[in-house]
């Protein structure tokens, strides 16, 4: 594969010297100003363990504590180990009802989950390389457990994709999204529907000022987060008219804005009466306006027709006309 790399071997002892952290710094800093890779591994030929494989005595035992170590010792900015599954999961990897867990909070998981048994062609396993994590974090290395038979899966890791699981000392004080279900999804949604046709005109009104002004707000932290996606899919290979109706500028960011603006000036058709006809001494029939309820939209590649869509599903719910036949016809399309 033409990378040079060169092997370097360690033991309990070398821990234990305290002049060792600095010596290791050196070695490692001068091999990659190189361009040689170190591969660390323990020094069986001189190793003080009385069996290898069942000795777990000493500062390391394994390829995860080691790796451990040396992330602490070199003041790593990240330690990534590779399993054979994707990260760490609630249960076993091949129960359907099992989880993978994105993000590991010692104080919620650590008493949760059940581990197998350990590898068969090491001395360690899941549980080990989690023991090794936590410590590695406790430590202030933020440490991901992740596949080493997914294509990339460290380069994606250090963009900063969603890929394993993630031990980080703050984790415990992070507001990690809950996993739902898309029927969790779905009843959600419905009841958020039934609030908002109860709310006042005015109320509603407000929400979509609010929409508005948090995209005039936020237009240059959206246009930064558009260019990140972007870039991800020039390197996914997308077509390049997807690339292009994902492309937001300001222009368009600010007339949606407006466009929303427009949509709470125009009258709330919620409860507005069209006809009323009395079939009987106290029995009137009425045709009136009503929300159409849940509506579950799918869209492609156009990150503008999440805004348009959502202020429209909202009881206001036309656009001005020129963008009312754009959107018509989008429907169609995406529909077809």
């Amino acid at each position: 594969l033409d990378v040079t790399s060169s092997q370097l071997l360690v033991t309990d002892r070398d821990f234990r010297d305290p002049s060792f952290g600095h010596q290791l710094r050196e070695t490692v800093v001068s091999l990659l100003d190189l361009k040689v890779i170190p591969v660390f591994n323990e020094n069986d030929a001189i190793s003080t363990r009385r069996a290898p494989y069942e000795d777990s005595s000493g500062i390391f035992w394994d390829n995860d504590s080691l790796a451990t170590l040396l992330a602490k010792e070199l003041d790593a900015d990240l330690l990534i180990m590779l399993s054979d599954v994707e990260g760490l999961y609630s249960g076993p990897p091949s129960d359907p009802q099992s989880k993978i867990i994105h993000t590991y909070i010692n104080e919620k998981h650590g008493k949760l989950i059940n581990f197998g048994e350990k590898s068969r062609v090491g001395r360690g396993g899941m549980q080990a390389k989690v023991a090794a994590a936590v410590t590695a974090a406790s430590k202030g290395v933020p440490a991901v457990i992740a596949s080493g038979f997914v294509t990339d899966s460290i380069i994606k890791i250090m963009r900063g994709e969603k890929i394993g699981t993630l031990f980080h000392n703050e984790a415990n004080v992070w507001d990690c999204s809950k996993e739902v279900t898309t029927r969790e999804m779905a009843v959600a949604a419905k009841d958020c529907s039934r609030h908002l046709q109860n709310l006042s005109s005015e109320e509603r009104k407000k929400i979509l000022l609010d929409i508005a002004g948090a995209l005039d707000a936020n237009v240059d932290l959206i246009i930064s987060e558009n260019e990140a996606d972007l870039a991800a899919a020039q390197d996914s290979g997308y077509e390049k008219s997807l690339v292009a109706r994902m492309t937001l500028k300001a222009g368009k960011i600010t007339s949606l804005a407006e466009s929303i603006r427009a949509i709470a000036d125009m009258e709330d058709p919620i409860s507005h009466t069209l006809k009323k006809t009395e079939v009987a001494k106290d029995l009137v029939f009425e045709k009136m306006y009503c929300p159409l309820g849940v509506l579950l939209i799918i869209f492609e590649s156009r990150p503008d027709a999440l805004v348009q869509d959502c202020s429209s599903s909202n009881p206001k719910w036309k656009w001005p006309s020129s963008e009312r036949r754009k959107r018509s016809y989008e429907i169609k399309h995406n529909i077809t």
